[in-house]
């Protein structure tokens, strides 16, 4: 078997994320069986164990957000959006046609503004004058509090602050990259007790927010990287495959190298 990367990641790595950045604070689940055919997919087989900081009980991240509601006006525009004193939409975004369609010209500004590195914007699918912004994982509480600020001509709005972020639980940490490969963190112990007896055959690295298992075919949110499980020739290698109720499994080393060619 592959590794397989579900849609997000994949969507985050090409916009200028990294996998540190995606999987920082996350979790590993470990499962009997085959690993689906894709990351976007639901999980298969039966849970053995969740690798986390020694053993740790894990609590996902929670990414802070605000907004900018566009309540009225049929012209002109909204001129500059800040957070925290930051220009995350670049430039002047005229009216068009509808509120909703203005700001889902935002929307598209803001995601596609190579200085922003901080935040992603959204407004359901383009149904919305609400100009949801959401802070990139791996902030948790940092940007609670940052003000939400829009200046525009003739439409009307309301800007809403950041708030909401909390910071994820007992996630695994990575180290620094060393010639194109990425290490686990020397400072973690990354562990778990099985809750299952049964022979391991595949597992998922998650990302640190709230991801229960199910598909994510439709929304494509979800950082995940699936993998074989064996004993040696593996995308993840464990001394045995036999998994027994209860018994601690330690993940030693976690290296992910970039090939140069």
């Amino acid at each position: 078997m592959a590794l397989r990367l579900s849609t997000a990641l994949r969507n985050f790595l090409l916009e200028g994320g990294s996998f540190e950045g995606a999987f920082s604070g996350g979790r590993i689940k470990i499962f009997t069986g085959s690993q689906p055919t894709l990351a976007d997919d639901a999980e298969a087989g039966t849970l053995l164990v969740t690798i986390t900081d020694n053993e740790g009980a894990f609590t996902a991240e929670v990414q802070s957000s605000g907004s900018v509601d566009l309540t009225g006006g049929a012209s002109g525009s909204v001129d500059t959006l800040t957070v925290n004193s930051i220009e995350i939409m670049g430039s002047s975004t005229p009216f068009n046609t509808s509120l909703i369609q203005t700001a889902t010209d935002v929307v598209t500004k803001i995601n596609a503004n190579p200085k922003n590195k901080l935040f992603k914007a959204s407004n359901v699918g383009g149904t919305v004058d609400v100009i949801t912004i959401t802070a990139l994982p791996g902030q948790g509480t940092l940007p609670n509090g940052w003000v939400v600020a829009s200046t525009v001509t003739t439409i009307t709005k309301t800007d809403t602050n950041m708030a909401s972020g909390v910071n994820n639980v007992n996630g695994l940490k990575f180290g620094i990259s060393t010639d194109g490969s990425l290490v686990k963190s020397s400072t973690q112990t990354w562990s778990g007790a099985a809750v299952a007896t049964a022979t391991a055959g595949w597992f998922r690295l998650m990302g640190t927010v709230a991801d229960a298992g199910a598909s994510d075919a439709t929304n494509k949110v979800l950082m995940r990287l699936d993998g074989n499980v064996g004993t040696s020739g593996a995308n993840m290698n464990l001394t045995s495959t036999a998994i027994v109720t209860a018994a601690v499994q330690t993940i030693t080393a976690f290296t992910v190298t970039q090939p140069a060619a």
